[in-house]
């Protein structure tokens, strides 16, 4: 059973990461019973049992949706993990679908997994006024009380990644699909924490460019953390050095701003997306520690399109398929930018790279991994309920 509290009509990259690990699970042969808000975008797809999961209001600004009798909706849950035979269940997110499978998996002796998208919420500072209301609201929703505790940040960031650890914390497994964030879990004390990617497309590999000048896509939410600002103001350097129309940036979404060498496309679907990508040289990602495995570089990368990135710990993440900045500044970027569109053999190499990282991401060794996964948290959940029934014996 995969669970998740965001609407999967908001295609943000954990829902998009849902949506690919359900279709993939389901085509792999797996019966897959889907429970969220707006499942029903699933309806007639082959081995998928979508569960819309109905909420009482959605939370402005940020989209949340908040569900409505969450007595009744764990009863719902418990149903439908009895009736389906359920080995496990698989959390998305961090709210009252997750404490509803945390109260399953305990009543119905079945294991837990929580897959991690959230650990590197960023938050406007200006949001901490409204901690001691999201605690409280979070308990409301959820019954947990937060364990445990993150520091280090700024309070509010402080209590979004409490809530994830709180979730975390109780399962029997936790599932990062980045090393990264997974290397940033154990650091925090979580135990039982395994690297397992996001599911990419279908390999479609894209043809080379050849000499075309260099052009890349930037795509993602137009949020402070992406930095749309740092990737413009490394094409105004690039332009300045190079002269216009050597290095060219299409933005998907947002409004038209004149700017030489950049086109605006506003609001886009995803399909539009991937044909932006596969008519350009890769993807620009110009986020700094935000990003855990951006689901646009495993669109690129299926198409044989690699990821120019500004953060060091996302040129790390994906080794030879991405093409790091020295810097994670717009100076840094537009250094890159420049060497690259010189360098028609750099973009090659990546591409190839970038091939071979999204063909170990398809759904058969997804599927594979997360089947042993699977029964080592069953195996874990049953001797920790041994020692527990030991303990009270003794």
């Amino acid at each position: 059973m995969l669970l998740c509290d965001y609407s999967l009509r908001y295609l943000g990259g954990a829902q998009t990461a849902f949506l690919r690990q359900a279709r993939g699970l389901a085509a792999q042969g797996w019966t897959v019973v889907v429970v969220a808000p707006d499942a029903d975008v699933l309806d007639g797809t082959p081995g998928i049992v979508p569960v819309d999961a109905r909420a009482a209001f959605i939370v402005p600004g940020v989209g949340l949706p908040v569900l409505a009798a969450r007595r009744r909706l764990r009863v719902e849950v418990a149903h439908l993990a009895a009736q389906h035979d359920v080995e496990a269940l698989l959390v998305h997110s961090e709210f009252t679908l997750a404490a509803a499978a945390l109260a399953v998996g305990a009543a119905q002796d079945r294991p837990v997994l929580h897959t991690v998208h959230t650990f590197f919420w960023q938050a406007s500072p200006v949001l901490s006024l409204l901690v001691p209301l999201a605690r409280w609201e979070y308990h409301h929703i959820t019954h947990l009380h937060a364990a445990p505790r993150y520091v280090g940040s700024s309070p509010i960031n402080n209590a979004l990644r409490t809530m994830t650890l709180t979730i975390a914390s109780r399962a029997d497994a936790v599932l990062s699909p980045s090393a990264h964030q997974a290397r940033a879990l154990q650091t925090v004390g979580l135990r039982a924490v395994y690297e397992l990617s996001n599911i990419a497309e279908p390999l479609q590999p894209a043809a080379s460019r050849g000499d075309e000048p260099l052009t890349l896509v930037w795509a993602a939410r137009f949020a402070p953390e992406k930095r749309l600002d740092v990737a413009l103001e490394a094409m105004r350097i690039v332009t300045a050095r190079l002269g216009a129309g050597r290095v060219h940036l299409h933005v998907a979404g947002g409004e038209h701003r004149p700017q030489t060498d950049v086109t605006f496309h506003g609001r886009v679907p995803g399909e539009r997306v991937g044909a932006l990508v596969a008519a350009s040289d890769g993807v620009l990602i110009s986020s700094l520690g935000f990003d855990n495995q951006p689901m646009v570089a495993l669109e690129a990368f299926s198409r044989g399109r690699p990821a120019v990135v500004a953060d060091p710990t996302l040129a790390e993440e994906f080794g030879d398929a991405a093409l790091g900045a020295q810097t994670p500044d717009a100076a840094g970027l537009a250094a890159v930018l420049e060497r690259l569109s010189a360098d028609r053999g750099a973009r090659d190499r990546a591409a190839a790279a970038a091939l071979t990282y999204a063909r170990e991401r398809q759904p058969a060794p997804h599927a594979a991994r997360l089947r042993d996964l699977i029964d080592a948290a069953g195996q874990r959940r049953q001797r920790r309920a041994a020692a527990e029934r030991q303990g009270a014996r003794e």
